[in-house]
């Protein structure tokens, strides 16, 4: 009888491996150390998984098991669908350092596993929100009008007049409709005796709304059978919401007029850029920035091509301190010119007001009880973190006493203090600060965090802590809540045990057993005023156009790169394997046009060398005693030569470029994205653009983008097979382009926004083709080389089709140049690109035809026009074909003129404001 520990182990069953994952998940909940954010220890944190008993609460036991299902490998095949989903959709967050130079834009970490809110959480939630949004809105109205609060003495004047979010401009500027808070936005989390508290208000320009929404699309489509059986509450009729109150929140209109609204951001190098892009694109309004907006006869007015259009409502999400360089910081390069000037007249709205910064006061929240109690004569139903304002004296009794067990935050600015973290020395210090200043002053109980199942690397399931960011909108009959949020995964770090975010959660409200008349999916009938919105020309600003421009630029830049780059390495591999084949001299040849049309050094041994009559022959090296022996690589060239049998074993030839240095250009060119002029360099910019109009561009560009991205830095990260790597990634990487070359052909609306894109596209391709066939062909050569070389620029520009058929025999530069240069039923010849940019420029508003653009276009045309494609062929005594260079660089130099002008015409975004007097900001 064999012994039992030699049998192989037994495979748990599916029922074990489910069991096996909540018992590890119970385990670490036991055996991890729970600390707040102070450091100190607390009693156990609120479970939303299972209960003190250890078993899984009803709500989450469908949802749980599903997962738990999937063992630790299904698991992971979940959270990489989200990262997948999350690189397609192209879902980012900036990461700012220094200067604009060091912000880099990193896919957002989004936890595939979604926070659940059983139904009476989620009433008494939205009710305790709402109450405090109404309880806000109140402060903001009164703190900006009568200021009875501050004269009955319910709110010091102290911490009104001394923070940093009161704006003195904008006392008496209020906002259509019974609100003044339009957008409000709560950090809530369950606390551990099962209790939610407000950790944070943000009322300056909340963020996350945009990415909540951009949450709920990737997990839904991530876990479609999990979302399709939870059947979470949907968003989308908050963001329908907002649109219409939005609309509603325009001045006075004339009869007829409809509003116009514009989201206004700091920049595609903002934190939240992708955030702020996103809920401009759900709403349908434009993203603008200040180069897009100008203040003219009392007005705010959005810069169009040759011409101005009136703004009636604006979506802020710029601080209300950089709004205005003239009335408020002089520094500022984010603001308008005028526009606090303009919201006295009453002639634009600006949501959320400027100065509803002041509700984020930390000192704010201590009096917010008693203020509830006043104007609406209830209780709050949300509590908020435990705080004691140094401006009390028996609250600061209790502040400075417990300074090692507090967060000591700044009633001005909201400078934050880990008192725990502190030297005995340092909190003396500190003590006496708070002495001194009193009221600046406020020491907040450390949060609390309940804990929630989220996937944690290769292990599975384990309890993390969560908080969630949740949105309350003004309408017309009061508040109303999104029926979800921004979940919020919070981690514990060593030593210093101090909690920070580090990822995100979708926020599934479960709805209540019986169907309840909740938020529902149309807005209410009262709110339903306006007729349906006609069709508004896109946004067509400077700025705007200017990236759009820059657009079609870089992806027809990348497209040329990467054809050449795949011509060039396919004669590479046939002459580093075969050098005894004809032609050799073409590869140095288009290493040299690699070098040439994308501006980069390629190595000296991968270039011609150039003698009198052209480029030297490959040497001819014969084989002696002591050289490497037929069949083996060379240690110089790395080049294979053909077996003994074959009489060219006799002779071995060097081909310049086809070595270690050659490879090595190509490969540079490819994936260095540091290095301008390469297949990266290009794409990056291309991405940097195309995010900075995010609102403009369909949803299947990013998609399309991050597969690049992704084969880019697959090929980076290769270390073997490099040469099937680099194959493989010009491949994936023109498809891909072709991919975005289609969106914008058969997706985007022809507007002027599209006709610039094209504008820029089609100058590239003039550049590129005339630098192509410069370089290529202005050198006559032996036929064998220019068939190599011809054949490869036909490839390049995706013409070798067309001409196989037409010419049958070896090329003629001639024949090349009818194709290429002159064939205006060819959508890679020169010609086709003058002939769309003459119809693109007469598309554009105010194209007379007089411009100094199209006068440079006309000229590039008739120099075209006067030429013989047979005279091209002629040469100097150097083999020069003199006349063919003369048309290229005259071409190429007025298609560089032209884009010159046109951007320096229409493209050009104002200069840096120059402030009147100094820093303006003023502090109570």
């Amino acid at each position: 009888m064999p012994d039992r520990l030699d049998r192989p182990p037994s495979v748990p069953t599916l029922h074990q491996q489910v069991a096996e994952q909540f018992a590890r998940y119970r385990a670490v909940g036991d055996a991890d150390a729970r600390f707040d954010g102070c450091g100190r220890p607390t009693a156990g944190y609120y479970d939303e998984l299972v209960d003190s008993h250890g078993r899984v609460r009803a709500m989450w036991s469908e949802l749980s098991a599903g997962f738990a299902d999937q063992g630790v490998a299904g698991i992971g095949r979940i959270e990489d669908r989200v990262r997948r989903q999350i690189e397609d959709d192209g879902v980012t967050y900036t990461e700012v350092g220094l200067g604009d130079d060091a912000a880099t834009a990193s896919p957002w970490r989004l936890d595939p596993i979604p926070l659940l809110v059983s139904a009476d959480d989620w009433t008494r939630l939205e009710s305790g929100l709402v109450q405090r949004s109404q309880v806000l809105d109140e402060v903001l109205t009164d703190v900006y009008g009568p200021r009875r609060l501050l004269s009955s003495g319910l709110l010091p004047p102290e911490i009104v007049f001394g923070s940093t979010g009161y704006v003195r401009a904008a006392h008496g500027i209020t906002i259509p409709g019974t609100h003044q808070l339009f957008l409000h936005a709560c950090d809530i989390s369950r606390w551990s005796d099962g209790q939610f508290r407000v950790l944070a208000d943000w009322a300056q320009a909340p963020s996350g709304a945009g990415y909540a929404l951009a949450d709920r699309r990737v997990v839904s489509e991530a876990i479609p059978e999990a979302f399709e059986h939870a059947i979470p509450r949907p968003l989308t009729p908050f963001a329908r919401a907002m649109r219409l109150m939005l609309e509603e929140a325009a001045p006075e209109l004339a009869d007829g007029e409809e509003p116009v609204v514009v989201v206004l951001s700091p920049g595609s190098h903002s934190e939240t850029a992708f955030d702020q892009a996103y809920l401009a694109q759900t709403l349908g309004f434009p993203l603008v920035e200040s180069a897009d907006l100008v203040v003219r006869d009392g007005a705010l007015w959005m810069r169009s091509l040759g011409s101005l259009e009136r703004v009636d409502v604006v979506l802020r999400r710029v601080d209300a301190e950089f709004s205005d360089p003239l009335d408020l910081r002089a520094d500022s390069r984010l603001g308008v010119v005028g526009l606090v000037e303009v919201l006295r007249r009453g002639a634009v709205t600006v949501v959320n007001t400027l100065g509803s910064g002041l509700l984020e006061s930390p000192a704010l929240s201590a009096f917010l009880p008693r203020i509830a109690r006043s104007v609406l004569g209830e209780d709050l139903l949300l509590d908020g973190t435990p705080a004691y304002w140094g401006g009390d004296d028996t609250e600061r009794a209790h502040l400075i006493g417990h300074l090692d067990q507090l967060v000591v935050r700044s009633a001005v600015d909201g400078t934050t203090i880990v008192g725990p973290t502190l030297s005995s020395a340092e909190r003396g210090e500190l003590a006496a600060r708070i002495e001194t200043e009193r009221w600046k002053w406020v020491g907040q109980e450390p949060a609390e965090f309940s804990v929630a199942p989220a996937v944690e690397g290769a292990t599975g399931l384990a309890p993390v802590p969560v908080g969630m960011r949740l949105f309350s909108l003004a309408r017309r009959g009061g508040y109303t809540a999104m029926a979800g949020g921004l979940g919020q995964q919070w981690m514990r770090l060593e030593p210093s045990r101090t909690v920070i975010k580090v990822a995100a959660k979708d926020v599934w409200v479960r709805a209540a057993p019986a169907v309840a008349a909740a938020v529902g999916a149309e807005a209410p009938h009262e709110e339903r005023l306006r007729r349906a919105v006609p069709v508004v020309e896109a946004v067509s600003s400077p700025r705007v156009l200017n990236d759009l421009f820059w657009m079609g630029r870089y992806s027809e830049r990348a497209e040329a790169v990467v054809r050449l780059l795949a011509a060039t390495h396919d004669i590479y591999q046939d002459y580093r394997y075969r050098p005894w084949h004809d032609g050799a001299e073409g590869l140095p040849i288009l290493m040299r046009a690699l070098s040439l049309t994308t501006g980069t050094t390629a190595p000296e041994s991968v270039l011609p060398h150039e003698t009198p009559a052209g480029p030297a022959p490959v040497a001819q090296i014969q084989l002696g005693r002591g050289e490497d022996r037929p069949g083996e690589p060379d240690a110089d060239t790395d080049a294979a030569v053909p077996e003994p049998g074959d009489l060219t074993a006799q002779v071995r030839r060097a081909v310049a470029g086809a070595s270690a240095d050659g490879f090595d250009y190509l490969a540079s060119l490819t994936g260095d994205r540091n290095l301008p002029g390469s297949l990266s360099y290009a794409v990056d910019h291309y991405g940097s653009a195309a995010r900075a109009v995010r609102d403009q561009l369909s949803a299947d560009t990013w998609m399309i983008l991050g597969a690049v991205d992704r084969a880019l830095a697959e090929f980076r990260g290769a270390s073997a097979e490099q040469e099937n790597a680099l194959s493989a990634v010009h491949s994936l990487t023109l498809a891909a382009l072709l991919s975005l070359s289609g969106i914008g052909a058969e997706s985007l609306v022809r507007d002027t926004g599209w006709y610039v894109m094209d504008i820029g596209k089609r100058i590239e391709r003039g550049l590129g083709l005339a630098a192509l066939l410069k370089s290529t062909l202005a050198q006559s050569n032996p036929p064998e080389v220019d068939a190599v070389v011809a054949d490869a620029v036909l490839v390049a520009t995706e013409s070798a089709v067309s001409y196989r058929r037409r010419h049958r025999g070896s090329a003629h530069v001639a024949a090349l140049a009818g194709l290429l240069l002159f064939d205006a039923g060819n959508p890679r010849s020169l010609v086709y690109q003058l002939d769309r940019l003459e119809a693109d420029f007469q598309a554009l508003p105010g194209g007379s035809g007089a411009t100094r653009s199209q006068r440079l276009l006309a000229d590039a045309q008739r120099m075209l026009r006067r030429v013989d494609p047979a005279e091209l062929e002629n040469t100097d005594p150097a083999g020069v074909r003199t006349e063919l260079v003369e048309l290229l660089e005259g071409v190429h130099l007025r298609l560089r003129k032209l884009s010159e002008s046109f951007e320096a015409t229409k493209l050009a975004v104002p200069v840096g404001i120059q402030p009147l007097w100094g820093n303006t900001r003023m502090v109570g």
